[in-house]
């Protein structure tokens, strides 16, 4: 009966994620990959009231408006509005990306007898914070139980994750890494994101060294704060720091900066599209990936930043998780802090551009992290798996 009312067409996707979009390039990746692969995409996340605007893509996409902007609220209201657009929207897979998604995801293709697939960007209940909150964690612990036993497709972002997960639930995932496109298209600056550059190009200081640190989801433990304290040890008509992205700590880091009078020191960017952000990556002359390994979700993932720095030719300066060890060592990209005391951080930072031979090495070195680990080779693995889908359906 299912079948009948629900004709399976394995080439029509419908990807769910809780993000508003702009700044989630992992899933844009994926939602072009399978487009320009014949599949027609439908993308859904969300809209919030500071969201960007979101420019036209080659694939649909919907933004759910939501009222609620945080706490279990958030993620109830957003299952709910899914639920119902996942409803009247024909589909032949769908796409899940986190466990925030599935409640509705994986409900609605069980009632049309459809395959998921999940995409696990996180250590979900790894995240920071979570161990505090008994309830909420119980809550998450319980749709996840739900969703490694009811589904068959899975990969995510490190092996560390992977391993993770197959310890607990004896399931194997995939590997998909969020590497970079080695050859993106470059889509026209619209006249907006060209004053934004413009704008922003007058208030970084020239002439110095350029240090960075991005990131959409600028949280606790992430080693923010520090990387500010650390500048109060460096000289300021020597280096800059650029930080540009958003989260929980961007508004104390914004007050650190006018408590300690830091404003020579350190420019403060709220997160932008891609093609902007790119734009002053390449500017950078080292990038920092400091998460505290202290939190589970940080300690087995493979930042995004991490690549991102290295496709724009920037070394890096990172803390030791173990994917990003592993990345750091084998390409000799960049080094490593000890631990996030503010004094530590600003003398790594100044044993490295005293040394512009080493410097200039790891610079040299990024370009063959491009050639070797990129998009149009991991993408590959994507493609596999939703070809399984559909020679499984058949079946």
């Amino acid at each position: 009966m299912r079948s009948q009312l629900y004709p399976l067409d394995a080439k029509r996707i419908i990807v769910t994620v809780i993000s508003d979009l702009v700044t989630d390039y992992r899933v844009h990746k994926t939602c072009q990959t399978l487009h320009e692969n014949g599949y027609q995409v439908l993308l859904l996340g969300t809209k919030r009231p500071g969201s960007l605007n979101l420019k036209d893509r080659d694939y649909q996409t919907v933004r759910l408006r939501m009222w609620f902007t945080g706490s279990l609220f958030f993620y109830a209201e957003y299952n709910l509005r899914l639920f119902f657009r996942l409803l009247i929207s024909p589909a032949g897979i769908y796409l899940g990306n986190d466990l925030d998604v599935m409640p509705a995801t994986l409900l609605v293709a069980r009632l049309k007898g459809r395959p998921v697939i999940y995409d696990s960007h996180e250590y979900f209940l790894g995240m920071t914070g979570m161990a505090q909150k008994p309830l909420r964690r119980s809550i998450w612990k319980f749709i996840e139980k739900r969703v490694f036993s009811n589904l068959k497709y899975l990969y995510t972002v490190s092996e560390s994750i992977r391993d993770q997960y197959g310890q607990e639930y004896q399931k194997k995932m995939s590997v998909v890494r969020n590497l970079p496109l080695l050859h993106p298209k470059t889509a026209a600056l619209t006249p907006e994101e060209c004053k934004w550059i413009e704008k922003i190009d007058r208030e970084i200081p020239q002439n110095k060294k350029l240090l960075i640190l991005q990131g959409a989801g600028i949280n606790e433990s992430r080693g923010a704060e520090e990387l500010v304290a650390a500048t109060r040890f460096l000289n300021a008509s020597e280096f800059h720091l650029l930080i540009i992205g958003g989260g929980d700590v961007f508004e104390k880091l914004r007050e650190m900066v006018v408590q300690h009078q830091l404003d020579k020191n350190i420019t403060l960017i709220d997160k932008m599209p891609f093609a902007v952000l790119g734009h002053f990556t390449r500017k950078a002359h080292l990038g920092f990936s400091i998460d505290k390994p202290s939190v589970e979700n940080h300690k087995y993932s493979l930042p995004n930043k991490l690549f991102e720095y290295l496709f724009a030719g920037v070394p890096v300066l990172a803390s030791r998780l173990i994917e990003q060890e592993r990345i750091i060592n084998q390409y000799d990209v960049g080094s490593f802090i000890d631990d996030h005391q503010p004094e530590h951080m600003a003398l790594k930072i100044k044993e490295i551009f005293a040394d512009p031979c080493l410097l200039n090495r790891w610079k040299e070195n990024t370009w063959r992290v491009r050639e070797e680990l990129n998009w149009e080779k991991e993408s590959k693995i994507v493609l596999d798996i939703f070809k399984q889908v559909e020679m499984d359906s058949v079946n």
